[in-house]
Order: structure tokens, then C-alpha cells, then sequence
């Protein structure tokens, strides 16, 4: 019989969606996801064998409060509940900090072995959650911060185990001690989005990012001076997805600007066929001293693995610790500093593009998801293992109690 494996999340999440996929392929496992937001089942369906899902927004703002009251009663909600009621899982894993991610979780079994998916850990930066998009004004961005943190300590004290994508000694760095087991998450890439690397000419030298151009006022430059440096080399520049605040700006860079190509957003899997006609995949983020360095040292984006996926060389930026460590050691591309974009075509020139496009060959082999998912399932079975064998001491110890009542 196959072994149940529960998601929580408020937004299905892809790279979730690749290691669901890895999982109910291994014929070992069904997968099942519980969110709340809409989204695509049929795109979300590869990975998963049931989805229970209830749209409801989280903002908090008295329309979705009496939305939500109105709506507890009626047939969303009772088969919504119906549904998970049935649900018979081995091992539970929930990620994220939304408010109905955490009140689903005590809809299942107390039994369960539970799982924390800490993608981004809201010690190390504040500045991630955008108070703007979750219905909350800045000045009340503190106290909201405060909530977050308090529940992301609660998961990280309560749950059975804890999975991360930072460096194996990320959850040293947080100001008090994690004494469940936990489990370093590694980027994968998922057979049916790979491209091998294709023989490619050189003469013109093509870039691009996983997504849209990304903006903050925790880069050392705007993203405006990061076109100029790389386009003034006749390097073309390749972003997919708009950025709301210069939307304008950006479309008129594209008109103007002959190597700056500013594309709309695409499914991960279209994504990655564009991006197997380019050069190299870029990851720009460049911090100034407004981000707390734990950021940079923990942060692991999952765009790279678009990028390796897609059969691209990576040129990352140092600030990105552990991507760079990644990029090193298996010899796929160069990290490189902000002063370095003046300079970045001499430097690919003097690549060895064709080693690089060899070592992405055996990275994506190295890293596929199929892996990646096994090692995941042998952590699953740790902590299982581990809350049975606590649950058989407490019933030991009961049994004893009761004995020497008896006696």
C-alpha cells in the first residue's frame, strides 16, 4: 500500500510540485495537496494524485472576515473539511506562514508526523514579505514581522522535522536551538523540463534571468544600471515576467534598447525551452548593507535550477553564498562581483564555454529530482520512525502507570 504524503501550502509551490512528482513516481508514495489560492489544477495535477483546495484570501480586511463567515457553512467549506477528514497520511509537510497553512494543519491527525518547510526563514530577513501585497501598512510591518517570526518559532520547536534550503548549518544561525532533526533541500532538476546544452555560437552573447527583473531597495544599483552595464557591451539581456513598480520603464528600455528583451511571464516548463537557446542563466542579486548578511549566506533561489535545467552555464553573483558554493563545486559557470559586469564580456570571452556546458551535462544527472525525492523520503521515514518510537515509549510508560495502579 502506498504511504500518503500530505502538502500544505497557501500557493502550491513548483519546486514542492517537481519533488510531489519525483515522489508519486517512485510508485512508493501518493501525494496529495491542500492549498487555498487559485491556481491551475491541471498544471499542478502532474504532481499530485488528490488536491483539496478552498480559494480564500488571507489579507486581512473585514471583507475577507465576513467573506469568510458567510462562507464557513455553506458546501465549499463542508467538503473542503469532508475531504481532509478522509485523508490518511504517513508524513505531513507544511510550508510557509500563512494564517490557514497553520489552522489546516490541526485538521489532521495530532498522530502525524509533521514537517516544516522553512523555504525562506523570516529571521534572516524581514524585507522579504511584502506588507503591500498582504493588505498591511507600513508602519504596522513590524508587529506583522513580530506574528510571523512567533509562528515560524513554533513550527521550528513543534514540528518532528524541519526542511531547509540554505547550507547544512543554516538553523545554527537563529537565536535559539532546533532540536528536531532536519533535512537540507536540494535544487533538482526534473526530467521532463531538462534540455541537454546545445552547440551555440559565440558571436553574440545572450543572458537571462529566471523571471522578471528584480527590484528592492536592498541592491547596492537599480536594475536600470545593471541593463546599461551589460547591454553597453553588446551583450543581449533576456527577463521573463513584468515588474510592476517600472513596468513603463522597462517597456520602453525594450523598445529603445536593441539587446534588452523584456518577455512576459511562462510556465516553468516553456520557460526553460526558451532559456536552452541562450548563453548563460544570470542571478543578479547584489546586496547593500541595508540586507542582514544571513540573507546572503542562507539564501538558496530555485531559479537556478531553471537555469541548469535548461542546459545553461550560471553566472551568480558572490553575495549569494550558497549558490555560489554550488556553482563551484560543480564547476558550472562563474560568480562574479558587481564591479565585474563592466568587464563581463572579456570575461565569458575567456571561458571555456564547452567545459562548462559538459559539467551542466552531469550536474543535471548529479541533481535530478528523482534523487533529490529519495533522500527527501529516507527523512520522512526518520521522523516517522522517530514519533512511532516516541509514541510506543508513552504507551509504555502507561502501561507501567496502570500496573502499578493496579499493584
Amino acid at each position: 500500500m502506498k504511504k500518503q504524503i500530505v502538502f500544505i501550502e497557501y500557493f502550491p509551490m513548483i519546486h514542492t510540485l517537481k519533488i510531489a512528482k519525483g515522489l508519486r513516481e517512485s510508485g512508493k508514495y501518493e501525494t496529495v495537496l491542500i492549498s487555498f489560492n487559485k491556481f491551475d489544477k491541471n498544471f499542478f495535477g502532474t504532481g499530485y494524485d488528490k488536491i483539496i483546495n478552498l480559494e480564500i484570501s488571507q489579507r486581512p480586511s473585514f471583507k475577507n472576515i465576513s467573506d469568510i463567515t458567510k462562507r464557513i457553512f455553506n458546501k465549499d467549506f463542508r467538503k473542503f473539511f469532508a475531504e481532509i477528514k478522509h485523508l490518511n497520511p504517513y508524513v505531513v509537510q507544511v510550508t510557509g506562514l500563512g494564517l490557514f497553512t497553520f489552522l489546516s494543519n490541526f485538521l489532521l491527525s495530532k498522530k502525524v508526523p509533521r514537517a516544516y518547510y522553512a523555504y525562506d526563514i523570516i529571521a534572516y530577513y524581514d524585507q522579504k514579505n511584502n506588507p503591500k501585497k498582504l493588505g498591511i501598512r507600513s508602519h504596522n510591518l513590524s508587529s506583522f514581522s513580530a506574528v510571523l517570526k512567533r509562528l515560524e518559532k513554533y513550527y521550528f520547536k513543534n514540528f518532528d522535522g524541519i526542511i531547509h534550503k540554505g547550507p547544512k548549518n543554516e538553523l545554527s544561525f537563529l537565536d535559539y536551538s532546533v532540536n528536531a532533526p532536519d533535512f537540507t533541500l536540494s535544487v533538482g532538476c526534473l526530467e521532463d523540463w531538462t534540455h541537454p546544452p546545445k552547440k551555440k555560437s559565440m558571436k553574440e552573447i545572450h543572458l537571462a534571468l529566471a523571471g522578471p527583473p528584480v527590484e528592492g531597495d536592498y541592491y547596492t544599483h537599480p536594475f536600470k544600471d545593471l541593463i546599461k552595464e551589460i547591454t553597453s557591451q553588446k551583450i543581449h539581456l533576456h527577463t521573463y515576467g513584468h515588474s510592476g513598480p517600472n513596468q513603463n520603464y522597462f517597456l520602453n528600455e525594450e523598445k529603445n534598447n536593441p539587446y534588452f528583451h523584456y518577455h512576459e511571464r511562462l510556465s516553468p516548463e516553456e520557460l526553460n525551452k526558451e532559456l536552452s537557446n541562450y548563453h548563460y542563466g544570470l542571478i543578479p542579486d547584489f546586496f547593500n548593507s541595508r540586507l542582514d548578511p544571513l540573507w546572503g549566506k542562507t539564501s538558496m533561489g530555485h531559479k537556478i535550477s531553471n537555469i541548469i535545467e535548461a542546459g545553461l552555464p550560471v553566472i551568480v553573483s558572490s553575495d549569494l553564498k550558497v549558490m555560489s558554493d554550488l556553482v563551484k563545486e560543480y564547476k558550472i559557470g562563474i560568480c562574479i562581483d558587481y564591479k565585474d559586469l563592466k568587464n563581463l564580456r572579456t570575461i565569458l570571452e575567456k571561458g571555456n564555454y564547452k567545459r562548462l556546458q559538459n559539467n551542466v551535462k552531469l550536474t543535471q544527472r548529479k541533481i535530478a529530482i528523482k534523487k533529490v525525492s529519495r533522500d527527501l523520503a529516507h527523512f520522512y521515514e526518520t521522523i516517522a520512525q522517530q514519533k512511532a518510537g516516541m509514541k510506543n515509549a508513552s504507551e509504555r510508560v502507561k502501561n507501567l502507570n496502570s500496573q502499578d495502579n493496579f499493584i
